[in-house]
Formats: C-alpha cells, structure tokens, sequence
C-alpha cells in the first residue's frame, strides 16, 4: 500500500490531469474552425475579404490599386508591447489589393510584439503605401489589441475566458480572442443554439413561468441539428438546477452525450458557487458546464476563481480592448 503522502500526489496528479481535460473540452472554444493547420480558413479569409473590402470602399477605393509610380520600401513598427494578430487579414489587403508589392513578415499571429520592434516590411509603388497604410495600422492595431487585452485576462484567470457575441468586427474579433489564448465562444447566431430571455418568450406558451419555459424548451428542441453546443440563459438557482435536470433527463433517455451548457447571467461569484455545488450535489454536474457571465470585470477576477465555474464569458475582452499602437515609417524618413 503505497504511504499516504504519495497517494495524495497521485490523487492531486489525477485532479490536474482531469481538469485539463475539461478545460480541452469546453464547447465555446471554436478555434479550428477559424485556424487549421494550414492558418486562416476559408470562412475566416472570407470575413476579412469581407472588411478589407468595406474599409477600402470607405477611402473611395474599389478595385486593386495597380502600380503607377516609383516603388519605396516602407516598415510597420510597433510603439509598444502586445500580442500581434490579424497577420491573415493585413495579407488579404496586400496580396489582393496592391498588385506587384512585396512584403515580409518578421512575427506571426500570437507572437510577442517588443516595443519598437518592425512587424512588418512592404515594398510597393508609392500610391499603394500611401492609400493602404492607415487601414493595414487599423487592422493591425485593432486586433491586435483584442489579442493583447485578452492575453491579459487569460494570466489573471483561473478559470478560462471566453468572449461574447457583441463584436464590432464579428469573427474577426473573436479569432483575435482565439489568438491571444481566449476562447471563442459561438461564431455567430447559428454557430451553436442560444437560448436567451427572447428565445424562450418566443418559444413556449405566454402564460406559462421561467421555470416551464426553460423545461419547456430544452425538452421540444431538436439536438441534431442545434450546432456546436446548446446553451440556456438563467438568473436564478431553481432556473439553472431545472436547466440541468431536464437536460440529464433527455440524455439518459437518449444517449447522447452532450453536455448542455448553463449560462449564469449575473449572478456573482456566490451565486454561480451555490448553483453549481446544487447542480453538484443532485448529481448533474456531468451533464453540464456551467458558465458565469455579465458584469464581470478584470479587477475582479480573483473574486471568481473559488465560484466552481467551468468558464468566464465577456464582451470586455474585445470591446473594452484598446488598440496596439503602431506606425508606418518610409525609408528614409
């Protein structure tokens, strides 16, 4: 018999094994289908044609800017530390719209970016630089930016960090998420199925209560066809356990195996806590995972690591994200 000690290494090997595992596991990260082994997919490359396209139409620009002029050499350097990304995006708008330029890349999407370091080296026609150099900083910048700021959120937590559907720049800003080590959550509306307030208002009887509702619903939709992964909004601690004895009560009928995910709509640390040592306690845990969202800010983190939650999800990973600054300087300036 082995002495208790090395037992409990064992034991808390085992703990650290599973965990990871979990964590492997979590339907909200969607990274493969933005990156494969090959970089950017199809579906990616499309959206940031896509915004290429519309940021160039705003300069007045819309077809490939051909040379005309005397060619110069020009370098985007970074003005401060970060993790860069959009490195597929700013390749879209030089291969496709600046016919003839070449370029060199110094990094890669989720390298570290030193202060002053150059990212980026294009030589082209003089007109072509000039035209696409501040949309090249903004993409760049932006998502960049998003990659740092979640990088950040991702070393402070515990407890993996997923975004949110508010973006301003869609899957761009979520494949930013990804490359600063986030977790993507659903694509877009018909990634995976959400079932939010409106959802179930539109979905079930008028008359009847939340708890019907959320019952209701989560027993009539049809599983083969929901997406990625299903997930239900609740406030409260009966919403979340009802959320989760229905959902085992449908898989133990059906074998399927998919977890359901509970989102826990601001209910603070204490609250998700006691809803998921209820879920815990009855039996269910291996039926959901269970994920804390709104109002969760950064300087608040540490409050959120003993809340039993298997993810954090926000918007402030990308919409409170400032932008990595960078600049474009010519040869010679």
């Amino acid at each position: 018999m082995p002495p208790q000690d090395a037992a409990s290494d064992v034991s808390d090997v085992l703990a650290e094994t599973v965990e990871r595992v979990e964590r492997k596991v979590l339907p909200h990260d969607r990274k493969r289908a933005l990156f494969g082994d090959d970089g950017a997919s199809d579906f990616l490359l499309n959206s940031a044609r896509r915004w290429v396209a519309t940021l160039l139409a705003d300069e007045g620009v819309f077809e490939p800017i051909q040379p005309s002029n005397k060619r110069i050499r020009a370098e985007i350097r970074s003005k401060q530390e970060g993790v860069l990304a959009g490195v597929y995006a700013a390749d879209v708008l030089i291969r496709e719209w600046m016919p003839e330029a070449r370029y060199t890349w110094t990094i890669g999407d989720g390298a570290k970016v030193e202060n002053g370091m150059c990212l980026l080296t294009i030589e082209a026609c003089r007109h072509q630089i000039l035209v696409c150099e501040r949309i090249i900083l903004n993409i760049l910048g932006r998502l960049s930016g998003i990659a740092t700021n979640t990088s950040r959120w991702v070393k402070e937590s515990q407890i993996p960090i997923a975004a949110t559907r508010k973006t301003a720049w869609g899957v761009l800003d979520k494949a930013a998420v990804a490359v600063g080590g986030g977790l993507t959550h659903r694509l877009n509306r018909t990634d995976a199925l959400m079932l939010k307030e409106n959802d179930l208002a539109t979905l079930v009887e008028e008359n009847s209560d939340e708890i019907h509702r959320i019952k209701d619903a989560l027993w009539d939709i049809p599983v083969e066809s929901v997406g990625a992964f299903v997930t239900i909004e609740v406030r409260t601690l009966d919403e979340a356990l009802a959320a989760a004895e229905v959902w085992a009560e449908r898989m133990l009928e059906h074998d399927d195996g998919r977890r359901l995910n509970v989102m826990l709509d601001n209910m603070g640390p204490e609250l998700s806590r006691d809803a998921a040592l209820d879920v815990e306690t009855r039996g269910l845990r291996e039926y959901v995972t269970l994920e804390a969202s709104g109002n969760i800010i950064f300087e608040e983190l540490d409050s959120w690591q003993g809340a039993k939650v298997d993810v954090i999800s926000t918007s402030s990973l990308h919409r409170a994200a400032p932008p990595l600054d960078l600049t474009c300087i010519f040869e010679g300036a």
